[in-house]
């Protein structure tokens, strides 16, 4: 079979490079619609029963555990002029939280109508939207040049603005974000009678507006209300430890639990390019959504700068085996063949590239090119003979020869990548099927396009290496090697055996020292602005995701028992203090916070009062006189929602990670922390309390031991 089909390639090789270059255009094209992924689901089964438990606590209490934070300082923060810009970064965030149909039509609709026209002036255009604040200050993100001179707008340049502005329509449409704290949009609780109401801490006008302070006076009054409230502090301000003034105000995105990786991304994308638009601010952006988003763009840079460079190397040592045009050439050909085949098919399937996924260009560029080198070294150890007869037969028989070989080698090969098909990781078993494919591709195309190349070309005036070599004055140093290694191993066959036997010795006691982390920011350099702006979070604000803990009380309304939430603080106390500084938590948020700000409300602002109401009559009271929306209509109100389910049966402690050691928390820290709590609640909660602790950095460490399992 492989002798008729070596044949026919070498009979018709215009036909075969033909059909191959058409096959190579249609599955190269995919490579436009190939897309990253870095969320945690393809690093985990969605059939594992913490993943499933994960989801259904965050359609309980939100996505709460994960969030984008934005750091904002300036060095005159407390003025109108910088709140002022506060507030409209504010206001073009909560676009996307707040979808307005008929604002976006109209919009569209105006941008139709500068279309009529060849092009637009700079000013007009800006004048045409002169009643649309955020949508001016979107078309500057758009065109952040054309200012300069009052620019003509060409009608190209109009119609990308126009389906920028479509695409970002349909993605407010999603409703993606669910809340956005900051001091500006946060409310408090505060007692007016008999009553408990929530207040803004920055009220607004009749139009919606936010009433921003103006008078030393007025910003004292709101620094007055953002310090009288504990659980502020280090959640939407930051302060000098020091001076214990507020350097730092918060904005804090969180999203909803339905949000897909995609939109999480793209929204992500836009919530940092508004951010570096407000240059006159000094905006820090972290949080695991962007630590995502930063991993898919490392992946895609790493794609791109990895193929170039992986050919290059190949061509050199090419190049250096053959030192002829033909022996560089053809087997690159194969190769870019075999490579668009893989990550064009990828395209085509709508299968997203992922971390993994990196190795593959690499690793088919690498393991291909032994296909192609071990045909090429066949062509030229048979060269001679090729040259005596015809060069049909002569390149039949040669090339036959070692296609069958290269079939048998690549064969093996493949089965061993598809081994890993049955992988209960996502991603690993698209890694394994590619692989495996890509490897086919590279022994096809070696089988197929060098004897269908190498049947084009003259063979008469070509030498081979070993003949060029035999007229060469000296050996290079790959002739030295390999003969050093040849003496060694057939004069000293004892010690060699003894060299390998040691090296395989210490390689077994590495492998059992191998620390598998799938903790995306380990993945980056100490220096790079991931990692720094990370820590300066974690300083100010405790941290950039967190966790669950859930504690159930055993019965419907038992988390308004003092007993219960007496023993959620004690819980709370532990994992805080500095005695525990190894468990890396920055600061817990539950529901006793809020029943402590009720309860100094109620006792006229005095800190003292701070305190979880110490009687059941008084938890049942406060929550009766309390008044919040209830957007939903679930029963409980929307500041609650976080931190208990619609029953009052049971808490969610949300705990926020901080590197509070000296030591990064990877995957393998993370389980070390959460056996920790277990083992402390095991033995130390009293019954019928029960608890569960989930999280996305559950699922991380699930990730890892689905990589080593």
């Amino acid at each position: 079979m492989v002798r008729k089909y070596t044949e026919f390639i070498i009979r018709r090789p215009v036909l075969t490079i033909a059909v191959l270059l058409i096959v190579t255009l249609v599955l190269g094209s995919g490579v436009r619609k190939v897309q990253f992924d870095a969320s945690l689901e393809t690093y985990v089964s969605v059939a594992d029963p913490e993943y499933k438990l994960y989801k259904k606590v965050k359609s309980i209490y939100g996505d709460v555990d994960t969030f984008v934070i934005l750091d904002i300082t300036h060095e005159n923060l407390w003025s109108h002029g910088t709140f002022r810009e506060i507030d409209n970064l504010l206001t073009d965030l909560e676009e996307y939280q707040k979808y307005d149909a008929g604002r976006e039509e109209a919009r569209l609709g105006k941008l139709d109508s500068f279309l009529t026209e060849d092009g637009v002036r700079w000013g007009d255009l800006l004048k045409g939207f002169s009643g649309d604040a955020p949508f001016v200050r979107h078309l500057k993100r758009s065109l952040p040049d054309a200012a300069a001179a009052d620019a003509l707008i060409s009608r190209g340049q109009l119609e990308n603005i126009r389906d920028h502005a479509l695409e970002l329509r349909k993605l407010k449409e999603v409703k993606i974000i669910d809340d956005i704290l900051s001091p500006f949009t946060s409310k408090d609780i505060v007692g007016k009678g008999d009553t408990l109401v929530t207040v803004h801490l920055i009220e607004k006008d009749a139009e919606g507006k936010r009433i921003m302070p103006e008078t030393r006076e007025e910003f004292q009054a709101f620094q007055k209300k953002l310090l009288r409230n504990p659980v502020f502090d280090r959640g939407i301000y930051s302060k000098d430890p020091k001076t214990g003034e507020i350097t730092d105000l918060a904005i804090m995105v969180r999203f909803t639990a339905e949000s897909s990786f995609e939109t999480q991304d793209a929204i992500s994308r836009e919530i940092v390019k508004i951010a570096e638009s407000y240059s006159a601010l000094h905006i820090l952006t972290q949080g695991q959504p962007l630590i995502y988003m930063w991993t898919v763009d490392s992946t895609r840079r790493d794609v791109v700068h990895l193929i170039p460079l992986s050919f290059l190397v190949v061509m050199l040592i090419l190049y250096l085996n053959f030192r002829s045009f033909r022996g560089v050439i053809l087997p690159t050909l194969t190769l870019s063949m075999s490579t668009l085949w893989v990550f064009g098919l990828m395209g085509h399937m709508g299968v997203k590239i992922t971390a993994i996924d990196a190795s593959l260009p690499v690793l088919l560029i690498c393991v291909g090119s032994a296909y192609s080198i071990h045909v090429l070294n066949q062509y030229y150890e048979d060269l001679a003979l090729i040259r005596k007869g015809d060069k049909y037969h002569g390149l039949l028989e040669s090339m036959s020869h070692i296609n069958v070989t290269v079939a048998i080698a690549g064969f093996t090969t493949i089965i061993s990548f598809w081994t890993v098909l049955n992988h209960q990781l996502a991603a690993l078993r698209w890694w394994s099927l590619f692989s495996g494919l890509g490897v086919a591709f590279a022994v096809l195309i070696a089988m197929t396009m060098i004897p269908a190349g190498l049947s084009l070309l003259s063979h008469a005036g070509h030498r081979s290496p070993r003949e060029k070599k035999k007229k060469a004055i000296s050996k290079d140093f790959m002739d030295y090697f390999v003969g050093w290694l040849t003496s060694a191993s057939l004069n000293h066959p004892g010690k060699v055996l003894t060299g390998v036997v040691i090296v395989l010795l210490i390689s077994l006691i590495g492998v059992f020292m191998v620390k598998v982390e799938t903790e995306p920011l380990m993945f980056f350099k100490d220096n790079s602005y991931i990692r720094t702006s990370e820590k300066i979070i974690e300083e100010k604000f405790a941290g950039r995701w967190g966790f669950f803990i859930l504690l159930d009380s055993g019965k419907p309304d038992g988390v308004k028992d003092t007993r219960y939430l007496d023993t959620l603080d004690e819980i709370r106390a532990w994992l805080e203090s500095d005695t525990h500084k190894d468990l890396n938590i920055g600061r817990t948020d539950a529901f006793t916070d809020y029943l402590r700000t009720m309860n100094m409300a109620m006792n006229n602002d005095d800190p003292a009062a701070y305190a979880v109401p110490s009687s059941n009559s008084d938890i049942a009271d406060y929550l009766e006189i309390y008044s919040d929306d209830d957007d939903n209509s679930d029963g409980r109100p929307d500041s609650f929602e976080p931190y208990v389910d619609k029953e009052y049966r049971t808490c969610n402690i949300l705990t926020r990670l901080c590197q509070r050691e000296d030591y990064l928390v990877g995957s393998s820290e993370l389980e070390r922390i959460f056996q920790k709590i277990s083992d402390h609640l095991s033995e130390t909660l009293p019954p019928p309390y029960t608890f569960e602790i989930t999280g996305e950095t559950k699922i991380v460490i699930k990730s890892a031991a689905y990589i080593t399992g």
